[in-house]
């Protein structure tokens, strides 16, 4: 196995232009705000800032993560740089993610971000691989310990992300209806989105609809995930 360790660098880590008119704070500003992200890892998210520097956190290490991922997947040997995969239909065979907890949920987005934009698959092909190569594991069984990210944080960060997620939720929620119809107490407590108070995203729901095995840290704790916590999502064969 190998471990990576990600480290945020600006594109320009010293502004001689601000410098030279005696902004010297200025100058150094973006080397400090790129480097905040990798400085010291889930910050007190009690107040905003620090929501909005451990969302970017997140998603920093789950991109970085995916690049290295597809870099390998299409080399041709390991420290190859010469691409010889063009498609990604082994992708699940050769890639196996795990989720642990909620903190790389922004995995599944970003992955299907990459097939969709970048690689150009379809929708419906690259969801099926995305699930494929996604596996979660829960780690509390306390609903209020789950995480969940203000719609408004995410739009203003990761609006693609949110994009996609939204699409997700849309045809994840139209399959619930086809199975339970007119159940919309089912749909609001099975939706990726809570409308209830401020709009956030629920990111173990996320990572659920977007995993192929879900279990908790121990037997009796993926009981009580499969009994209580998600009962809803393990009534049905997602």
């Amino acid at each position: 196995n190998t471990m990576r360790l990600w480290s945020a660098r600006a594109p320009n880590d010293f502004n001689l232009r601000d410098f030279n008119v005696g902004d010297y704070i200025q100058a150094v500003l973006d080397r400090n705000l790129a480097e905040n992200i990798s400085r010291v890892l889930y910050p007190n998210d009690n107040f905003f800032e620090g929501k909005e520097l451990r969302l970017k956190q997140e998603y920093f290490v789950v991109a970085a993560s995916l690049q290295d991922i597809i870099r390998r997947f299409k080399a041709s040997r390991f420290g190859s740089q010469n691409t010889i995969r063009t498609t990604f239909d082994s992708f699940p065979d050769k890639v196996a993610i795990q989720l642990n907890d909620t903190h790389p949920a922004l995995g599944i987005p970003e992955l299907m971000r990459v097939f969709v934009d970048i690689e150009k698959l379809p929708w419906d092909k690259a969801w099926e691989i995305t699930k494929k190569t996604f596996a979660y594991t829960n780690h509390t069984v306390l609903p209020e310990a789950l995480e969940r990210w203000p719609v408004d944080l995410m739009e203003k960060l990761l609006p693609r992300h949110l994009q996609i997620i939204y699409e997700i939720n849309q045809r994840h929620l139209a399959r619930i209806s086809a199975l339970f119809p007119g159940d919309n107490d089912r749909l609001r407590r099975m939706s990726l989105i809570e409308e209830e108070g401020v709009k956030r995203v629920n990111m173990a729901h996320l990572c659920i609809v977007g995993s192929h095995a879900v279990n908790g840290v121990a037997k009796i704790h993926s009981d009580i995930v499969k009994n209580e916590v998600f009962k809803d999502f393990s009534e049905i064969e997602m």
